[in-house]
């Protein structure tokens, strides 16, 4: 039988493309060292020169990202947590009765009422004081 290859082309490489870095990457330093980073990488990836109004613009941006992030985080491991509470909850919980269990406890219950419905109607002045009572 004939061995048949098919012929795929090479794909062409990615073009690279040239990185230009800010001027100046001291002046991005900010208190905060990954806000800092943040806005250096923020200029260096769209080719800003580092002017005071590109250093602030970035910096904002990277407050904003930073921020914006650290909610989403937030809201993830909040819901995680909540998720893991419930499992641990329902998980200290006894089983709920079964059918047999619910079906043997109603039929007791009907038992006792019986008996005491008998009993009041073997004893009508029993029944009559509790009327009386009842009554005012």
């Amino acid at each position: 039988m004939a061995n048949v290859e098919t012929l795929r082309p090479q794909p062409a490489p990615a073009p690279v493309q040239a990185v230009t870095t800010p001027a100046d990457p001291t002046a991005f330093r900010t208190e905060d060292r990954i806000t800092g980073l943040l806005a250096f990488a923020l200029a260096a990836e769209r080719g800003d020169e580092a002017s005071r109004e590109t250093v602030i613009r970035c910096q904002r941006e990277a407050e904003t990202a930073l921020c914006d992030h650290a909610l989403r985080y937030l809201h993830n491991n909040i819901e995680r947590i909540r998720q893991e509470a419930v499992a641990e909850q329902i998980g200290r919980l006894r089983h709920p009765p079964g059918f047999l269990r619910m079906v043997a406890a109603n039929l007791v219950a009907l038992v006792i009422i019986g008996a005491v419905g008998g009993w009041l109607a073997l004893h009508p002045e029993t029944l009559a004081g509790l009327a009386g009572r009842l009554a005012g």
